[in-house]
């Protein structure tokens, strides 16, 4: 039978004593809101009040307007490139390279009335023929990423990805070819860090929050045990039994449905997994917050000095 779990519900003196900053900690989940987590909304005339309860809108609008329209737009341009690019490689590595540049060429030429001399290199003719509209400099930019990504030997399917490491176009001509490899590298290994130290503040917030007042216990025997067993255990090589999936979770996941009543939502099934799945799920949250590392520290660290008080 489905568990009722009910959310924030309590006496009158209890939600009460629950402190604002428990309740700012809950908040920090809802989406696109976090502009306004660590604004310090002191008693203010009410015109002051709306005007920065309008401006907090227009900040999360435009981040929902970044995220559906203009990021998604910037990496559609990226992934297209990406396909010229694999288009100038195959005509690169093809027996009839000549001819294919001759025929774009002319058409080209019947098009715009523009001559274009048949030593022009590959990326600077299927350039132009695919981009006739855009401006010159837009045109030199995509032939000079397209030239840049060949010096570097870069592969089919792998331009789009080292765009979005660079943050555009414009960056990643500007950026000098030397220690270009170098750069992925560190590119990289600066993702890889970034991640784990999400992970490590997604863990302290949670400890956190299970700290705070007003937290509601749940005893339910649904909760499925995917931590590693002792069995499984017992025949893995002491060597490896470091690995974040030979390791028990912080954490139970619940699975629910909202109820018919207000905050109260039907308990389906608990989930108690490895440290491996752990991380994955705790790095997918902290993705959904639309905040960055150095605002979380900043948060988590402000709660943790407040529960020493």
């Amino acid at each position: 039978m489905n568990e009722i779990v009910t959310l924030g519900s309590g006496s009158a003196a209890s939600e009460a004593e629950t402190s604002v900053r428990s309740v700012g900690l809950t908040n920090i989940f809802q989406r696109s809101v976090n502009g306004g987590l660590l604004m310090k909304m002191a008693s203010k005339s009410p015109e002051v009040f709306d005007a920065l309860e309008r401006v907090n809108q227009l900040a999360r609008e435009y981040e929902t307007l970044k995220i559906d329209v203009l990021l998604r737009a910037d990496r559609a341009s990226w992934l297209f490139l990406s396909n010229v690019y694999d288009y100038v490689l195959r005509i690169n590595k093809s027996i009839k390279k000549r001819q294919i540049k001759s025929d774009l060429i002319e058409l080209i030429k019947n098009r715009e009335r523009l001559s274009i001399t048949t030593a022009a290199e590959t990326e600077t003719v299927v350039v132009r023929y695919i981009f006739s509209d855009l401006t010159r400099q837009s045109r030199n930019n995509y032939v000079s990423v397209i030239q840049k990504a060949l010096s570097m030997d870069v592969r089919e399917g792998e331009l789009v990805g080292l765009l979005e490491q660079s943050g555009g176009i414009i960056n990643w001509v500007n950026k000098g070819f030397e220690g270009a490899d170098v750069g992925k590298i560190d590119l990289k290994d600066q993702r890889k860090t970034q991640r784990t130290d999400t992970v490590g503040l997604m863990r302290r917030l949670l400890a956190l929050m299970a700290s705070a007042q007003g937290v509601t216990p749940v005893s339910t025997p649904q909760v499925a045990d995917w931590s590693p067993s002792p069995r499984e255990l017992a025949t893995v090589k002491v060597s490896n039994k470091n690995a974040l999936k030979y390791q028990a979770g912080d954490f139970v996941f619940f699975v629910a449905t909202p109820s018919s009543k207000p905050d109260e939502y039907n308990l389906i099934q608990g989930f108690s997994a490895a440290r491996d799945f752990e991380d994955q799920l705790l790095l997918q949250i902290a993705t959904r917050l639309g905040t960055n590392n150095e605002q979380l520290q900043a948060v988590v660290s402000e709660f943790e000095a407040s529960m020493l008080n």
